[in-house]
């Protein structure tokens, strides 16, 4: 009797699996059968179908546009690369004003979370300082903000990778000694316009032109360490308190501030110290056009 009763058992789950494979097999047809003639049916069939081509269109457009970017800016590579001569001489025409840039890292400090989670408050009273963006020749200024905290989301350690600031450039001066002083970032050479993106994602902590030197500049907060500045740009897309992420058009390259032509000054800080780019940044497509003659030390950050 009980071999008879496992027998039952087994043969009745058999059955069950069968039933539901063959639910599983032949279910959409006997839905199809079923309401196949009904309009509600029939426009929602209809409807995924326009879902799924809508959603193949755009893969296929956003690849294509990324194509269309990628030969643009080989172009403009292959057109620098020509004019090497002359963008060379775009630089800053004198060192800038680090203490106004340590004293928005400084205002713009992440806010540390209050026990029971609350975020710190910004500034005296609450307010923040403006940060409009400027217009096309830095028509609209602002002077450095009040203290503001950074956006709660800004996490402890940015540990993505980082992009170029520009997709086509030449770099007329490097990290490093000049003039018997210190040139505390790059300075990457291009036509006025040329877009310029954010490296990482991050909060906007300044837009705008009341940092002395720096002409319309944008300064993004990574991390709680990590900041990146551009300077001199001609148009500004950006204003502070934005969240950006990796790759948004932020400015248009130009020569506003303290400048000898078209060009980006770009900095990367860990806390208050400037580090070389180089050593941050992942090597270039464009590498030996960007910098056909590096010396020693740009050219171990380049070929790692």
């Amino acid at each position: 009797m009980p071999l008879h009763r496992n027998t039952t058992q087994k043969t009745g789950r058999s059955l069950a699996i069968a039933v539901v494979v063959c639910a599983g097999v032949f279910g959409c047809a006997t839905v199809d059968q079923k309401f196949g003639n009904d309009a509600w049916y029939q426009k929602t069939r209809e409807g995924t179908a326009k879902a799924a081509d809508v959603s193949t269109k755009a893969v296929v457009q956003a690849a294509d546009a990324s194509r269309t970017m990628a030969a643009e800016a080989y172009q403009r590579m292959q057109k620098y690369a020509a004019e090497r001569d002359l963008l060379k001489t775009f630089t800053d025409a004198s060192e800038h004003s680090e203490s106004v840039v340590l004293e928005v890292l400084h205002r713009q400090q992440p806010a540390k979370p209050a026990v029971g989670g609350a975020g710190t408050r910004a500034g005296k009273g609450g307010k923040t300082g403006t940060g409009r963006a400027s217009g096309p020749g830095g028509a609209a200024g602002t002077a450095p903000p009040t203290s503001v905290a950074a956006a709660p989301t800004t996490p402890d350690q940015y540990t993505g990778s980082l992009r170029w600031p520009v997709d086509a450039c030449i770099i007329s001066s490097r990290f490093g000694a000049r003039w018997g002083k210190m040139h505390k970032g790059l300075d990457l050479a291009a036509e006025t316009g040329e877009p310029v993106y954010a490296i990482a994602a991050g909060t906007v902590i300044y837009a705008g032109n009341g940092l002395r030197g720096y002409g319309n500049v944008v300064i993004l907060r990574h991390d709680r360490n990590l900041t990146s500045l551009y300077a001199h740009n001609s148009e500004l897309k950006v204003k502070q308190g934005d969240t950006v992420v990796q790759g948004q058009l932020i400015s248009l390259l130009g020569s506003t501030g303290h400048s000898t032509g078209p060009h980006v000054h770009f900095e990367i800080r860990e806390g208050d110290v400037a580090v070389d780019p180089m050593l941050r940044l992942p090597k270039s497509k464009f590498a030996d056009l960007i910098d056909p003659e590096p010396d020693t030390r740009v050219a171990s950050a380049i070929a790692r």
